[in-house]
């Protein structure tokens, strides 16, 4: 008997209105160059899902972008990447910034209204039949467009409360061409948790195995969240911005859904920060509730997480210090270990505490010469503790985050949750917290304290979700 092989496939969820948009430059020939179908819903979705790793902590952005380096381009899709690069910006289905020399260059997603717009104009300039393609796509073998069934279907009046809910399901046949992009970020992270210490092995198994939404009901969310937030926007701007973040979100859930069949799940290590990147991790907190058996896991996360590691840095000058320091050092470490530093910014700035959320950033993230009138009131507090951190930033003011990541990394990946994992207890993780069962609460927290402890000499607060 003549032994059937078993064919596997690559679903990706892309927006309809640059889905056709792209369909139609291609069927009008404006491709000068052989070209693989995949590869143009490939780089597409590339920009699509991971710019809510970029925007995650700023949903105020007008566009979708992700960096996309030549060299990486090269790697997954081979040395034709730059006409498929080309077409797209040419043609005005992604568009990016300037060329810095050495900088890696940016590819952003136009608005909604572009892509509609812009496939009108030419179906009336090219007499196109609409009729033809507003139905499903069956084209190239191995691939298949159909539409994505969504939850909230209702049919909206105004223009500008158009939902960018109308999606494509692709799904692509692998190949031995198309496999080396299409599930390759999938392969590559099964090799990383192979070979991973034991108790990250763990977590990665049991993140794949178990770490699910419950699809319709996020789905639903994120439609009604749009349809509240849209009403109210008063301009574009705003009306992209909410596009944006929905797309993002129904991307990032559609992503979670069936993850381990469509390749889409995500667990690896980040070589720059040394963290731990999953979906979860890319996931909206609001988005949390939505996760299977939610209702008895435990969210606990250490307050004010980013300032709290800071204190491991100034351990480090502590003992070498004048008098003024160390008090600095004792203030700085007393607010943030109990969890009241934005608080603390709160009295010397006058501002909410979302703003002075804002003003740290400033001070510990941005250029040394850059936002001096805010760092200007934070420098007449803590003379010392600001210049400890203007030196870690001096050569390249990244630096002092990356630093601070890792400390994090550090303790958290290689010590609070190797010491779970030894006691039988495997947490999702996201970066400075950890969700495990409740059942499981007091043991993680008697853990999360100790591991702490260790490192700062004092316990700091965790709060829970």
């Amino acid at each position: 008997m003549k032994r059937t092989s078993y064919k596997k496939y690559r679903t990706i969820h892309l927006p309809k209105v640059i889905v056709d948009n792209l369909l139609l430059k291609l069927h009008l020939g404006f491709a000068d160059f052989d070209y693989n179908l995949e590869v143009f819903f490939s780089i597409i979705n590339e920009v699509i899902t991971k710019s809510s790793i970029y925007n995650k902590q700023n949903e105020k952005y007008l566009y979708q972008f992700i960096p996309l380096d030549s060299r990486f381009l090269k790697t997954k899709y081979g040395n034709s990447y730059s006409n498929y690069i080309r077409f797209l910006v040419n043609q005005g289905i992604i568009w990016n910034d300037n060329y810095y020399a050495g900088k890696t260059t940016y590819y952003y997603l136009h608005h909604i209204d572009y892509y509609i717009e812009n496939t009108n104009k030419l179906n009336i300039l090219y007499n196109i039949n609409k009729e033809i393609l507003h139905s499903p796509y069956c084209f190239q073998k191995g691939i298949t467009i159909t539409y994505l069934n969504t939850i909230n279907n209702k049919k909206i009046d105004h223009q500008k409360n158009r939902i960018y809910n109308d999606w494509y399901q692709i799904k692509i046949l692998i190949d031995l061409k198309n496999k080396s992009y299409l599930t390759s970020s999938y392969e590559k992270d099964s090799v990383f948790i192979n070979n991973a210490p034991k108790h990250i092995k763990k977590m990665g198994s049991h993140f794949r195995k178990y770490f699910k939404l419950h699809h319709e009901e996020a789905l639903r969310f994120i439609e009604n969240q749009y349809r509240t937030n849209i009403a109210f926007t008063l301009t574009d701007n705003d009306s992209n911005r909410i596009n944006q973040k929905y797309t993002s979100r129904l991307s990032s859930v559609l992503a979670i859904h069936n993850g381990k069949i469509n390749k889409t799940l995500k667990f690896s290590k980040n070589k720059a920060n040394n963290r731990i990147d999953t979906n979860l991790t890319f996931l909206a907190s609001e988005l949390r509730q939505f996760i299977v058996g939610y209702e008895d896991m435990v969210y606990l996360d250490l307050k004010n997480s980013q300032p709290v590691m800071l204190n491991i840095v100034l351990k480090e000058h502590y003992k070498d210090v004048n008098t003024a320091l160390r008090l600095e050092i004792e203030d700085y470490c007393k607010h943030t270990t109990q969890g009241v530093w934005y608080e603390r910014l709160q009295e010397l700035y006058g501002k909410t505490r979302d703003e002075c959320k804002d003003i740290w950033m400033c001070i510990a993230y941005s250029k040394n010469e850059n936002y001096l009138q805010e760092k200007n009131i934070f420098k007449k507090c803590y003379p010392g503790i600001n210049a400890i951190i203007e030196y870690y930033k001096k050569k390249n003011h990244a630096d002092f985050s990356v630093k601070l990541t890792k400390i994090e990394s550090s303790i958290f990946i290689d010590g609070i949750c190797r010491e779970l994992v030894n006691q039988g207890i495997i947490p999702f993780t996201v970066h400075d917290a950890v969700i495990v069962p409740k059942k499981d609460k007091e043991k993680t927290l008697e853990i999360m304290r100790a591991v702490l402890k260790k490192h700062l000499g004092v316990a700091p607060v965790i709060s829970e979700e």
